[in-house]
Parts: C-alpha cells; structure tokens; sequence
C-alpha cells in the first residue's frame, strides 16, 4: 500500500509519454491562457505597452495550435468510423497527443521566460526560473553549433556587403578609366 502513492502518478505520467490522448486539450487551453497572462503581467511590469498587436499574436498563435489538433483528431474520428481506416485512428489519435505535447513544451517554456523577465533578481527568478528555462530549452541559447552558424552567417553576410562595395569600387574605377581614355582622345583630336 505504501507504493501505490507513489507509483501511481509515474505510471499515470509514463503512459501520458507513451500514449498521449485528446485529454492534453485542456491543459494546452490552460498553458496557453496563463502564457497569456504571464505576457500581460510582463509586459505591464516593465512599463512596456500592452498592444491589441500583441494581444493578436495569442490569437493568431492559438489558431496556429489549433488547426493541426484538430484536422488530427477530426481525421482520427473519420477513421473511427470507416471500417477500412479503423487500423489509422490510434495512430492519428497518439499523433495529435504528440503534438499537443509539443506545443505545452512551448507554452511552459514561455510562460518560465515571463515569469523570469517580470523580476530578474527576485530569488525565485535567480533559483528557479532561470535553470527552469535552461532545462526547458536544453541549453540551446548557448549551443556552439548555433554559435558556428551565426558566426558563418555573419561571415557570409559580410562577404556579400564587401562584395558589393568591390562591385562598386570595381565600376567607379572603369567610370574613371573610361572618362581618362575619352579625355586623352579629345587632346589627342585638338593636337595638330
């Protein structure tokens, strides 16, 4: 009996992992709320204006969320009721609970990162929030793979604005060529 407590909830949480189902519903409609009023309280506690811009991002990124949910789950149900595509609907059913698992990842990942910017130097920011996020993205901010391809990314970006001044360069200098020649012949002509 002392196990059960215990082991109870793992075992809820594993099959949750391994067989997601369309009860995710909920808690992604309760991420996405408090991602949105984590947003609002950020952005009113550091005096930052609290636009409709803004507040049309939730919406737009609620549709965004929404739409393959639900194509997922609508289709899963025609494969419940079509005999021939009875084998599909698990599949599409773990799919979408996979999906709504993705998108309460970046939900929570969001709503750590508003949590952390409203105060910085509050003890639960520095303890809490901060290793949170740095779990939650798996220190991707910091990956040198990244660093790598921001840093030839920016090589790149250089070489084409350099290559476009030696292109200027390069033409200014025939311009001045050019003129140079037109100017001998004109003497050339005036000599007797």
């Amino acid at each position: 009996m002392f196990w059960s407590p215990v082991w109870t909830p793992t075992l809820l949480f594993v099959e949750f992992i391994l067989q997601p189902s369309f009860s995710l519903f909920g808690v992604v409609m309760a991420c996405i709320l408090i991602d949105f009023v984590t947003g609002f309280a950020k952005a009113k506690f550091n005096k930052q204006d609290r636009t409709s811009k803004a507040m049309r991002r939730t919406f737009i990124k609620l549709s965004q969320y929404m739409v393959p949910i639900f194509l997922l789950w609508g289709a899963s149900l025609i494969c419940h009721y079509q005999p021939e595509y009875k084998t599909y609907e698990k599949m599409l059913r773990t799919f979408c609970g996979f999906v709504m698992m993705f998108v309460i990842y970046i939900e929570v990942t969001s709503i750590f990162e508003n949590l952390y910017e409203i105060d910085k130097t509050s003890p639960i920011a520095r303890y809490l929030y901060k290793y949170a996020l740095i779990i939650l993205k798996v220190g991707l901010e910091h990956n040198a793979v990244k660093e790598t391809a921001d840093r030839l990314k920016h090589k790149q970006q250089n070489t084409a604005s350099n290559l476009k001044i030696d292109q200027a360069d390069t033409a200014a200098d025939l311009k001045n060529q050019q003129a140079d020649e037109a100017a001998d012949l004109t003497r050339q002509n005036q000599q007797p």
